[in-house]
C-alpha cells in the first residue's frame, strides 16, 4: 500500500474506533448529535475502503492529505469533548462542519475515475522520484506505518526505549490500544530494521536504533507526508518548507542549536506531539520560544526530559494543556511538582527526572487516569502528615496506577502506607533512605507481602519489583513473608543492597522469572542454595564482586535461559560438560576472569539453544580466542561479542 493511503488508514482505523466508543458511553441520549456521529463514522469507512481497494494515483496526493487532516480533527473534535474541554453545544456545532466537510470529501473522490467493478485494482503510478523502499520493511509484514514514522521523531544515533515509545503511540492515538502497541512494537523489534540494540535481562529489546538506510527514508517520508516537522536552526527544507503552506504542523521535533535562531512555523495550535533535543552546549535561551506554551492548544505528547533549567513558568503553563497524555520534563532546579497538576486530568505518563528526588502533592495520585509514575518521588510534608480518606479511598476503588518506579521511603509517612491501597499496581520500584524508619519499613514489608500474593491471583499479569537499600539495612527484607498455602509470584524481581542471607521469600516464591541481585554480598553458594527451590526461573543477572567461585554443574539452574555475571574483583567461573539445557544468552563480564577448567574453557558443546556469549573486552586472550573457537563449531555457532564495562 502507498505510504500516504497507509497514513491515512492507519488515523481512520482508530477515529472509528474513537467514534464507536463516543456513540456507547456518551450520545445515547442525544439521537440528532448521535446521527451526525454515526453519518461521520460510516462516510470514513467508506472513504477508506474506496482509497484501499482502487490503489493511490498521482492525483490522489491532495486528497489523501486533506483526508488525513480531516481525520485529525474528527479525533481533535473527540478528544476535546471527552476532556470537556469544549460544550455539548460547542461540540455539535463542530460535528455538524465535519460532517459537511465529510460530504464534500466524498463528492470530490467520486469525482475521480476509479475502475468499474470488475476491472480490477487500479496499478499505483509511481511518480519517476519515488523513494525505493529499504528491503528491511519489504520483509516487515502488517505493521502501523505511523508508528514506524515516529522513529524518525528522535535524532539520529539517539537510543529509543522501547516501552515509552509504546506509551507515547498511546497518547497520540496512532494505535488503538495496548494490546495493538504492543503487537507493533514486536513486529519492529523483531525485524532487521535497527542496527543497535540494547536488551534487557530477560531478552526484550529495550532500547533501539533503526539503520541509517531506514533513518533516511523514513524522514524522507515523514517529511513528504508532513507528518513530523523538524527544526534546528537551519533554513528549513524545501520540501518541507512546501509542505508547511497546505498543512498543519501535528508534530515537530527540536533540535536546538548552542547558537542560531530556531525557524519555527507559525502555526502551532493542533500540534500534538512536542519533543525539543538540545544539541550540544544549547541553552535554554536557544529554544525559549517554543516553551511558550500559550501557542498549542491541543497537545497529547510532551518530552522535555533533556531540557534544563525549566522554570515554574514553564511548569506553571504545562498545567494547562488539558489534552496531555504523556508528559516527560527535567525537574533539575524545581523540587517539586505543585498542587495545581490536578488539571491535567487525562494524564496517562509521568516521567520526572534531573534531580535525585521530587516531592510531589497528593494531586498527582489522585489523576484519575494515570497510570504509568516515573521518577524518584515522595509525598509532600503538607500530605504525609493526613492521609486522608479521601485520598485512600480513591486508590483503593478508582485509580488505575500500574506503575509506580519509583518512590522513596524515608522517616516520614506517605508512599509506604499508601502502596497498600493500590490494587492496579504491576510494576514498583522503591528506594530506602539511611533515616527510613522502622514505622515505614514495617509498612513497606507489610505492602511487599500483599503485592506478591496478589500475583498469584492475577498470573497473566506481570509483576516487577525492585528494591534498593543501599543506604539502609536490609534486614528488614526477612519480615516478608509468603503464605505457606498460597505461595506468591512475581516476574521480575531485583534486590540492590547487602543482604545477610539470601532472603527466605524469594525462596518460597511459586514462581520467579527474572532476578536481579546487585552487590549483596551473597556468595555463590548461597545464591545456588536459595535458588534450589524456586520454580520458573528463566533470566538471572548477578552484579555482585564478592561472590566467590562460581561453578555451574550439569543439575544446576536447569530451566534458566539468560545469566548475566558482572564483576570488578576477581572471578572464578567453573562450567562443566553439559550445564544449561535452556541457556540461549551467557554474559560474564569480569577483566579479571579466571576459567578453571581446561580447554575450551567455558564448555558450551551441549548447550544446544545457546546464540550469544559476552565477555568484557579485557579479558584473557586465550580465553576470547578457545570460545571463538568453540563457538564456530557449535550447531547455533553462537555470536562471540567484547563489551567494555558494565550493561
Amino acid at each position: 500500500m502507498e505510504f500516504g493511503v497507509a497514513a491515512f488508514s492507519a488515523v481512520a482505523g482508530v477515529v472509528v474506533s474513537k467514534l464507536c466508543v463516543l456513540m456507547e458511553k456518551k450520545l445515547k441520549k442525544e439521537p440528532e448529535i448521535r446521527a451526525n456521529v454515526r453519518f461521520i463514522k460510516d462516510d470514513l469507512e467508506a472513504i477508506q475502503a474506496a482509497i484501499e481497494l482502487h490503489g493511490p494515483n498521482r492525483e490522489h496526493t491532495v486528497l489523501i492529505a486533506q483526508l488525513r487532516r480531516l481525520a485529525y480533527d474528527i479525533e481533535d473534535c473527540i478528544d476535546c469533548f471527552d476532556a470537556n474541554k469544549t460544550t455539548r453545544t460547542d461540540f455539535a456545532n463542530q460535528i455538524v462542519d465535519l460532517k459537511n466537510r465529510s460530504i464534500e470529501t466524498t463528492e470530490r473522490i467520486h469525482r475521480f475515475r476509479f475502475p468499474a467493478e470488475g476491472e480490477g485494482r487500479r496499478t499505483a503510478q509511481v511518480p519517476e522520484a519515488a523513494l525505493v523502499v529499504p528491503i528491511e520493511l519489504q520483509n516487515l509484514g502488517d505493521y502501523n506505518l505511523n508508528c514506524l514514522l515516529y522513529l524518525c521523531l528522535f535524532p539520529r544515533n539517539h537510543p529509543v526505549r522501547t516501552k515509552p515509545l509504546a506509551r507515547r503511540w498511546l497518547a497520540e492515538g496512532l494505535v488503538l490500544g495496548e494490546q495493538d502497541a504492543l503487537e507493533n512494537m514486536k513486529i519492529l523489534t523483531n525485524s532487521s530494521i535497527f542496527d543497535s540494540v540494547r536488551r534487557s535481562n530477560n531478552g526484550e529489546v529495550r532500547r533501539c536504533q533503526p539503520t541509517d538506510v531506514l533513518f533516511r527514508y523514513i524522514c524522507q517520508q515523514s517529511t513528504s507526508e508532513n507528518f513530523i516537522l523538524f527544526c534546528d536552526g537551519a533554513a528549513q527544507p524545501s520540501q518541507q518548507r512546501t509542505s508547511l503552506q497546505g498543512q498543519v504542523a501535528r508534530r515537530l521535533s527540536v533540535h536546538p542549536p548552542a547558537s542560531g535562531q530556531l525557524n519555527l512555523p507559525q502555526d502551532l495550535s493542533r500540534l500534538r506531539t512536542l519533543a525539543v533535543f538540545p544539541v550540544g552546549a544549547a541553552n535554554i535561551a536557544s529554544y525559549e520560544a517554543v516553551l511558550d506554551f500559550t501557542k498549542y492548544e491541543l497537545l497529547r505528547v510532551l518530552d522535555l526530559e533533556e531540557c534544563a533549567h525549566m522554570s515554574k513558568d514553564h511548569i506553571q503553563a504545562i498545567y494547562k494543556q488539558k489534552l496531555m497524555k504523556y508528559l516527560s520534563i527535567n525537574l533539575d532546579s524545581i523540587p517539586s511538582i505543585t498542587s495545581k497538576i490536578k488539571h491535567l486530568d487525562q494524564l496517562e505518563t509521568l516521567h520526572l527526572s534531573g534531580t535525585e528526588t521530587v516531592t510531589v502533592f497528593k494531586e498527582v495520585l489522585l489523576l484519575p487516569r494515570l497510570k504509568h509514575l516515573f521518577g524518584r518521588v515522595e509525598l509532600s510534608k503538607t500530605d504525609n502528615t493526613i492521609l486522608g480518606w479521601r485520598l485512600k479511598r480513591f486508590l483503593r476503588d478508582k485509580s488505575v496506577l500500574e506503575t509506580l518506579a519509583g518512590f522513596v521511603t524515608s522517616g516520614s509517612p506517605g508512599f509506604p502506607q499508601l502502596m497498600m491501597r493500590m490494587r492496579r499496581l504491576r510494576k514498583v520500584k522503591i528506594w530506602f533512605k539511611s533515616d527510613s524508619s522502622q514505622k515505614n519499613l514495617d509498612a513497606i514489608s507489610l505492602a511487599v507481602t500483599k503485592f506478591i500474593r496478589d500475583g498469584t491471583n492475577e498470573p497473566d499479569l506481570n509483576r516487577s519489583l525492585s528494591m534498593d537499600f543501599r543506604q539502609c539495612s536490609g534486614e528488614f527484607i526477612n519480615t516478608i513473608r509468603c503464605d505457606a498455602n498460597k505461595k506468591g509470584r512475581l516476574d521480575s524481581l531485583k534486590l540492590r543492597g547487602e543482604l545477610s542471607k539470601f532472603p527466605q521469600f524469594v525462596a518460597q516464591l511459586r514462581a520467579v522469572e527474572e532476578l536481579c541481585l546487585w552487590s549483596t554480598g551473597l556468595s555463590w553458594t548461597d545464591i545456588l542454595d536459595g535458588l534450589s527451590t524456586v520454580r520458573g526461573l528463566k533470566y538471572l543477572k548477578l552484579v555482585e564482586d564478592n561472590i566467590g567461585r562460581i561453578e555451574i554443574l550439569p543439575d544446576h539452574l536447569i530451566s534458566v535461559e539468560r545469566i548475566c555475571v558482572q564483576c570488578e574483583q576477581r572471578l572464578e567461573l567453573t562450567v562443566v560438560a553439559r550445564p544449561l539445557p535452556k541457556l540461549v544468552s551467557l554474559h560474564i563480564i569480569c577483566q579479571d576472569l579466571h576459567v578453571i577448567t581446561g580447554p575450551p574453557c567455558i564448555d558450551i558443546t551441549h548447550m544446544d539453544q545457546l546464540k550469544e556469549v559476552a565477555l568484557h573486552s579485557q579479558v584473557d586472550p586465550t580465553i576470547i580466542a578457545n570460545l571463538q573457537q568453540a563457538a564456530s563449531s557449535h550447531r547455533n555457532t553462537p555470536v562471540v561479542s567484547l563489551t567494555e564495562g558494565t550493561q
